[in-house]
Order: C-alpha cells, then sequence, then structure tokens
C-alpha cells in the first residue's frame, strides 16, 4: 500500500476501531485509548461536491492555528504516453509558473507574503499540490489554485525551457544516490515496458529534453479539471465560510470530458527474472520484487502485515535473519505498494563486505518460504498490528499530515477505505498471511535487480530507516520541490509554560506539556560529542551511536528490540544521544529503556566489530558520492585541525583501529548527566514524569568532562578552488563559501533575514534560486545560508548548487557576482518586509511535531534563548531593516577570501570528463 504514502505519512490509513466486532463488543469491552485516539482524526470530515465535479473535504480543527489546504488532481505518470513520459512531474513544475494574473515567481512571492509555505508532488496517480499559511490568511491559496486551475501558461515568458533545466537536474541528482537506479531498472521488468506503471514518474530523459510547451499544455488540458480534482482542507477554519468561498472561486470553472484511463494487462511470468548491473557504489544492492494487487483488495491488507512481519523494527524477520544472525545484510527493508492497477511489493537489501549477492539472495528467499510453510505466531501478529497502529497515530500528529492522508486516500479511493482500513487489517489471520505469501510472494515469481559493486561489496553507504511501516520506499515513486520547511502543525511555538529544573547529578530537565494527543517525545541530547573526541580516534562517537541499543547490563540487543516492537514506539540513538517516543501509557517503559542505553550500554566485543564494519561501509561509499565528498572537503578546508573539520564518522583508517574500550572509554567520560540536556514533550503529568526520570537515572553520576582545547578559525588570505572528480557521477556538486557565525552572534536575527532573501527563501524566492534555478534553469537545488549551522562554535557561510558538468565555470560566476552584488546593493525594500512577514507568519510551521517542540526547547537551553524565545524572535526580526541586511553582508559576506569545492564528473581544469545528454 505503500506506493501512496508519502514520507513518513500512512497515506489512506483511518481506523474505525468501533467497527471492528459490532456494537455488542464496544459495549461489553473497555476502548482501547490508540483505537479512540486513531478514530478521532476522521471525525467530522464534511463532504461536498460542486456542480462542476470538484470535490471538496473539510476537516476543521478548531485548536488548530494553521490551514493546510491541497488540491489534488488524479491524473500522474501511469496516465503518460509511452513516448511521452514525465509530463505529470515536469507539469507540476509549471504550475508553479503562473497564469495571465501571475508571473514566475509570483505565486512563491504571495505565499512568502502571507507567512505561508507551498509545495507538490507527483506519484504514478495524482498530483497533490500544497499550501500552509496561518489561520487568518489560507484562503490566498484557493485563490491561487482557482486561477491556476484553467488558466495556466506554458510559454517562454513563463520560464518553461528554464524549468526544464531544472527538472533535469532533478533527475541526474537523483541518479547519485542510492536505490534511484535499481527502482528505475526494475518497473518495466515487473509491470512491463507499457504497462501505466512500467517507468518512472520523473520519466525518461530523453522523454523530458524532448518534451515542447505545446504537448504539456495537452496533457494540462486533458487531465486538469474540476471533476478531475479534490480540495482538502485542515485546521483552524469556519467550514461554512470556506465552502462558500470555494464555491465562489471554482463553481464557474466547467467540467470537461476526460480521457479514457489506460489499462494494465494482467502480468504472466514463468520464472524468475533477474538483471545485474554495474553499481556507481562500492556496494552490492539487491531489489527484489514481487506483483501483488490493486489497493483495496483483500490481500492488500494481509501485505500491510506481511510487510511488518518481515521489516517492523529489529524484530523483523529479515532484519533478524539477515542482518543480525546470517550477517549477510546491512540493512534491508520492505514496502507494500498497491494502487489503482495492480502494484508490487518490494524488499531492498544491502549486501555485506566479503558476502556474495546470491548468498544474500537466497537467505532472502528462505525466510519468504518460511512465511509460507508455516503459520506466523498470534503474538508476533498481534504486535505488528499494534505496531500499524501506533505508528499511524505518530504520523498524524501534524495538520499537513492529516490532510495529506485524507487528500491520498479520496484520490484513489473514497474515505470508506480509511474508515474500514483498520477493521480489515484486524480481521487478518495468520491463515491469510500463510495463503497470500504462498500466492504473491512466490520467489519463483520473482523479480531481481542486483546492482553490482566495482570491487567487492563493503556494506551500506546510508541506513535504512528500520521501521518501515512508516517509511516506504518512495524515493523513484514521487518528487518534491527541494527546500520543504516541516509541515504545518496544530502546536504553536509558546515555551512560556515549560518546565526546567536539574537534578543533583547535573541532569537539565525540561518539560512541556501538551495534552492534544497521546503521544509522549522524550529526547536525551548529550552535548559537544564532535568537539570532545580525540582527533586519534576520529568516528569513535559516531560508533558508540550505532551500538548503544545494541545491549546493556540488563538486557541483550533482542529483549530490548522486542520491548520497542512490543510497544510499538521508536526509539532511535546517534553520536549525541538518543530518542524514545511512545503512547502516554507506555511512557515509564519508554523511559526505562532509553535510559538504559544511555547509561549502561554493554559495547560487546564482536557488536563493535560489526558496527565498525558497517561504520567503514559507508565512510567508503560516502567516498563515491559526490554530494558527500564536496560537503567533508569543504568543511575540512574551512576548519582545519578544528574537529569540526573532520567528517562526523571518521575515516576509514581511524575507524579500523577503534575498539570496545575505546567506545566505554568515549562513553564513560561525555555520556554523562552534566552533559545532557533531557527534553519530554508531550501528554505527560509532570510530577509523575519527573520522579519516573529520577528513577531510572538514580545511579547516573556526574563527571569532570575532558577539557577543550579548540584552535581558532579565521578566513584564509585568500579564495580557493578544489576539484574532486568522480566520473560516476551524473551531477556537480559545488560547495562555496567561508568561516561563519556563533548562535550567539548580536547579528545573527539580521543574518537570518539576509539568509532568506538571498538563499533560502520560501519556494524560489531567495535570489540565487530565482537567477541560478528559474532565469537560467542552472539547478533543481540551490541555497545558501550563514545562520543554519550557527551552535556554540562558529558555523560556516555555505552555498551548495548540484548543476550540470558543462556549467561550473558559469555557475561559479554566477554564484560570487550574485553574492557581490548583494554586498553592494543589498535587498529592495518590498524584500525586507515580505520576509519579515513570511518568518514571523510561518514560526509556528517549526512546531508541528513533539520532535519539533523537543528539538527547538534543547536549542533554547544550549543558546540561553529564554522560554519567551517566541516573542523575543518576533520582535527582533520584525526590527531588521534594509540598512541592517546591507551592513551585515558587507560585514560577514568576503567574496575574496571564499573556499570553492566542486565535485562531480569534471577534470581538474572544470571542463566536463564526458559530454552531457
Amino acid at each position: 500500500m505503500s506506493m501512496r504514502r508519502i514520507l513518513s505519512t500512512l497515506i489512506a490509513l483511518c481506523c474505525a476501531w468501533n467497527l471492528l466486532a459490532g456494537p455488542q463488543a464496544c459495549a461489553q469491552e473497555k476502548v482501547d485509548p490508540r483505537k479512540k485516539a486513531a478514530a478521532a482524526f476522521y471525525d467530522g470530515i464534511q463532504v461536498h461536491a460542486l456542480d462542476n465535479g470538484l470535490r471538496v473535504y473539510l476537516k476543521p480543527v478548531p485548536e488548530s492555528a494553521i490551514v493546510c489546504v491541497m488540491t489534488t488532481y488524479r491524473v500522474g505518470s501511469a496516465d503518460e504516453e509511452l513516448d511521452q513520459t514525465g509530463l505529470s512531474h515536469y507539469l507540476e513544475h509549471l504550475m508553479f509558473k503562473g497564469t495571465d494574473k501571475l508571473m514566475p515567481g509570483d505565486i512563491d512571492r504571495k505565499t512568502r507574503r502571507g507567512g505561508g509555505q507551498n509545495n507538490a508532488y507527483t506519484t504514478q496517480d495524482f498530483t497533490n499540490y500544497h499550501f500552509e499559511f496561518a489561520a487568518d490568511k489560507w484562503e490566498t491559496a484557493l485563490e491561487i489554485e482557482a486561477d491556476r486551475m484553467r488558466n495556466l501558461r506554458i510559454d517562454a515568458r513563463h520560464e518553461f525551457e528554464q524549468e526544464k533545466g531544472a527538472v533535469i537536474s532533478e533527475l541526474d541528482g537523483a541518479e547519485d544516490e542510492p536505490w534511484d537506479l535499481e527502482h528505475k531498472a526494475i518497473l518495466p521488468l515487473l509491470f512491463g515496458p507499457k504497462s501505466p506503471y512500467g517507468h518512472p514518474i520523473i520519466g525518461e530523459k530523453a522523454h523530458v529534453r524532448g518534451a515542447t510547451a505545446e504537448i504539456i499544455k495537452g496533457h494540462y488540458d486533458r487531465w486538469y479539471h474540476p471533476n478531475n480534482a479534490s480540495i482538502v482542507i485542515a485546521g483552524g477554519f469556519d467550514p461554512a465560510r470556506a465552502l462558500k468561498r470555494i464555491r465562489d472561486l471554482f463553481g464557474s470553472i466547467p467540467s470537461a470530458k476526460l480521457p479514457a484511463r489506460k489499462t494494465a494487462e494482467p502480468v504472466r511470468r514463468s520464472g524468475p527474472v533477474y538483471k545485474e548491473f554495474p553499481s556507481k557504489f562500492d556496494v552490492d544492492r539487491i531489489l527484489v520484487g514481487f506483483n501483488t494487487v490493486r489497493m483495496g483488495e483483500p490481500e492488500d491488507y494481509v501485505l500491510d502485515v506481511i510487510q511488518g512481519i518481515l521489516t517492523n523494527g529489529k524484530t523483523g524477520r529479515l532484519y533478524r535473519k539477515l542482518v543480525i544472525e546470517q550477517e549477510v545484510a546491512a540493512e534491508v527493508s520492505s514496502s507494500n505498494q498497491a494502487g489503482k492497477w495492480p502494484g508490487w511489493f518490494s524488499i531492498e537489501m544491502e549486501v555485506l563486505r566479503g558476502v556474495e549477492s546470491k548468498k544474500a539472495e537466497m537467505a532472502l528467499l528462505d525466510e519468504l518460504r518460511r512465511l509460507s510453510e508455516e503459520v506466523v505466531d498470534d503474538k508476533e501478529l498481534q504486535r505488528v498490528k499494534r505496531s500499524i497502529l501506533t505508528q499511524f497515530i505518530f504520523a498524524h500528529e501534524s495538520i499537513h499530515d492529516l490532510a495529506d492522508s485524507i487528500a491520498n486516500t479520496v484520490a484513489m479511493s473514497d474515505l470508506s477505505y480509511v474508515q474500514t482500513y483498520f477493521g480489515r487489517l484486524e480481521a487478518v489471520t495468520a491463515k491469510d498471511v500463510q495463503d497470500v505469501a504462498r500466492r504473491l510472494l512466490d520467489p519463483q515469481k520473482r523479480v531481481v535487480v542486483c546492482s553490482k559493486a566495482a570491487k567487492e561489496g563493503v556494506g551500506a553507504s546510508r541506513p535504512i530507516q528500520r521501521n518501515s511501516l512508516i517509511a516506504a520506499r518512495t524515493r523513484s515513486w514521487k518528487h518534491r520541490r527541494p527546500r520543504e520547511t516541516a509541515p504545518a502543525g496544530a502546536v504553536v511555538g509558546d515555551f512560556s509554560k515549560t518546565k526546567r529544573l536539574v537534578l543533583p547529578n547535573g541532569l537539565t530537565i525540561l518539560l512541556w506539556e501538551n495534552h492534544r494527543l497521546p503521544i509522549v517525545f522524550t529526547s536525551a541530547l548529550v552535548k559537544n560529542v564532535q568537539l570532545y573526541e580525540p582527533a586519534e580516534k576520529a568516528g569513535v562517537a559516531a560508533l558508540v551511536g550505532m551500538t548503544l541499543e545494541e545491549g546493556t547490563a540488563t538486557r541483550s540487543e533482542e529483549q530490548i528490540s522486542e520491548i520497542m516492537d512490543d510497544l510499538g514506539g521508536s526509539v532511535s540513538f546517534a553520536s549525541n544521544g538518543g530518542d524514545v517516543k511512545v503512547l502516554s501509557t507506555d511512557v515509564a517503559k519508554g523511559l526505562d529503556l532509553l535510559f538504559d542505553c544511555l547509561i549502561r550500554p554493554k559495547f560487546a566485543r564482536k557488536t563493535v566489530t560489526r558496527w565498525r564494519e558497517h561504520l567503514i561501509a559507508e565512510i567508503e561509499s560516502d567516498e563515491q558520492i559526490a554530494s558527500a565528498r564536496a560537503a567533508n572537503e569543504f568543511l575540512k578546508r574551512i576548519y582545519g585541525k578544528h574537529p569540526l573539520g573532520r567528517p562526523a564518522n571518521g575515516t576509514a583508517e581511524s575507524v579500523e583501529g577503534l575498539t570496545s574500550a575505546d567506545c566505554k572509554r568515549f562513553h564513560q567520560s561525555v555520556f554523562v548527566p552534566n552533559n545532557t540536556i533531557l527534553v519530554i514533550a508531550g501528554d505527560f503529568d509532570s510530577a509523575t514524569i519527573v520522579d519516573e526520570v529520577k528513577k531510572v537515572t538514580s545511579g547516573w553520576k556526574s563527571a569532570e568532562l575532558p577539557r577543550l582545547d579548540l584552535p581558532d578559525v579565521e578566513k584564509p588570505a585568500q579564495s580557493s578552488q578544489e576539484i574532486i572528480s568522480l566520473p560516476n557521477s551524473a551531477q556537480l556538486n559545488i560547495n562555496l563559501g567561508h568561516i561563519g557565525i556563533r548562535r550567539s552572534s548580536p547579528d545573527y536575527y539580521k543574518l537570518l533575514v539576509m539568509d532568506h532573501i538571498l538563499g533560502v527563501g520560501t519556494g524560489f524566492t531567495d535570489r540565487l534560486s530565482s537567477k541560478l534555478r528559474d532565469r537560467h534553469g542552472l539547478a533543481y537545488e540551490v541555497s545558501s545560508s550563514i545562520t543554519s549551522s550557527a551552535g556554540e562554535e562558529p558555523g560556516v557561510f555555505e552555498v551548495y548548487i548540484g548543476t550540470y558538468a558543462d556549467k561550473f565555470h558559469d555557475v561559479k560566476k554566477m554564484l560570487l557576482a550574485e553574492i557581490e552584488r548583494f554586498r553592494r546593493d543589498g535587498p529592495t525594500d518590498e524584500e525586507i518586509e515580505e520576509t519579515r512577514n513570511y518568518l514571523i507568519g510561518s514560526f509556528p510551521f517549526r512546531f508541528a511535531t513533539l520532535e519539533n517542540v523537543a528539538d527547538e526547547l534543547a536549542r533554547i537551553e544550549r543558546y540561553g534563548l529564554g522560554f519567551d524565545y517566541h516573542r523575543r524572535f518576533q520582535k527582533e526580526v520584525g526590527g531588521v531593516t534594509r540598512a541592517d541586511v546591507l551592513e551585515v553582508a558587507k560585514k560577514y559576506l568576503d567574496i575574496d577570501k571564499m573556499t570553492i569545492v566542486a565535485a562531480g564528473p569534471i577534470d581538474r581544469d572544470g571542463k566536463p570528463l564526458t559530454k552531457p545528454d
């Protein structure tokens, strides 16, 4: 089902647990609070239909300060002609270029003026456009959508050709990421080259290059009509007023006769299909696919359960068998991807160093056979169902995600699907699992794509999120505009009621109660781990983070995994601590587990050795990723011998020598309570939870931290340039800049306004995006910022662009010229006003989830911002003037002392290694 899941949202899930067993059973049994909470997400949705066929879904959330407006057209890549693929995605880009009333950039500027944000994405079956505004400004979104529903202009004046360059840059950038080429290769093998699902959403590069304005306009005229669209509004709005406004704006737009939909022929396969190709990465990857069913068919629900059985956390069968027991894989994930047409079930596996890919594949198939031959244990079955429900609640914290789940569901089916989903899921039996696995996951019907490393496979390049129930495969099935901020939510950034206390052992605790949802998010931040890391032990912090949950003095790694998977929550650890997210009924268990791992990790020799190999594999794989190479080299040259100049993962050489004793020594010296900030946000009672924290940290003692002797970092005497040639890279990545500021800088807010005007504005309103991306089509993403990396130590002023290999010199010249022009002339008064409005108006968007809140509270504590930060932020940003920004631009941006690093398919002189396509 996950082809319609968007990022972390369980698309098209709902809950009608009151339908599970009928009214008599409900009366006799106590209602599970999780079921009640999940059901509430879809209470009170108003459904309307205009005379022209436009469907309207209104979900008021009275306490929300945000309104999300989504307009979805039921057309995607599956509706394209086979010699004109990528049109739906290309059109998605062009929908932001304007109409007779709106010129390129106007939509983003109108959004910025209202303090809002916008974005869009394309799938096989539909295209979704969304806006988020404060509750008093959201009608701007309806005005824009009504105008561009039938008045879009696709021509030279509206930057048709320039946007083509951005789309191709996006395509190239995706091909430099793991799994993109594998997914593109498997689709025609699974579905057949003439099937609606047989090509990637973004399309073939030749088709995108060959697309004319007339071709795109034809696609728009065929499909963009009110009777092929739906509008979803969620948040703090008056539904009666909203419906009237929709009728006024959209009611006069005529319906149209829609083209006949494509058909999908049944797939018949007499045996396995196998394709192998050389990888640009130093790791073997195996993608296995099985043809399955349509969304909503009985098997669809069973496949969701099977997905959980196979890869739900560390207790998932494939993870347990392939990663832990047999050690043939670094990571494994699975995804059920149904759609309007029969979809597929995918399994991704990254092969470990020294393991033959065929051996890893056979081990995977053995587990699939076991699933079809042996009846699944009821405990395992119920754990997976419980996890799906819990993760569903987690995935609907924000208003954006709630609106998204409604929009996706009604684009693919109707609300009855979500209203019965959990009832259908609960009805899945162990026999159903066995039968569906036997019929649909038959190894003889598999399609396998294997990308083979140029040298022996060395492991994983990027860990796959272990809870694959909500982190389904989406890269080659959906493409977003870049740099979207956190989704809008109901939480507003008022921290004045935060409670702060410090325990006798030095642990700082911040408590933020919010009872909107039965969720508690807890974060334990260990400060400055990279600064405390010895240079000769670079990577030890990362290795400690990878092994914290791999067993403690009181629990085995398996016991830790079983506890979390039984709860249905999530726990994660990194070099700087850990966090846990659970339902409020399980908060005590979550806290106990979090601190057991943080305080008493075992660091068993075998465990450290295994994860050390994983870390080395990741480091070596990053050597083949142009964006990673450029970023690491850029920081190395900026910081020199300062710890921030070292890669966070260390080097292969430094990690190779790390031992269990090194991990224990570093952990004991840095992971101490007086170096930790604990933030708890959500549905809890402060007095009770403080008692729980004291209980689980009772033996944790403070300690003197290692002495820091950090070198000063200065700008270089002159500019320098470094080119890293990577022939297999599709895209050129450029990082440009110099040392920046500390978060404590008195000029921080002036520079924040500067950042949003120069390089990180909403949409593509900033100077660099407007010129290099929109006007010249030289990139899909370009950005610059000096404030985003500011911390206790100086951050960097950094410009990033992903572009074409033959444009290196042109792009570098344009970037430097635009920065110099900004230093000379500064911003306009209009830019200042719009940016101030945007930053103040969009401030609540930063706190869509409890995790967002916890992150912000940790920053407030670290940098001494105060719990009245939301008011201070408005005052500081609101007071920034044009003269202020011009002053700080001249003060902090030094065009003659830039460090420039480029990585990609160019030679040492900056010339392309191969002729561009």
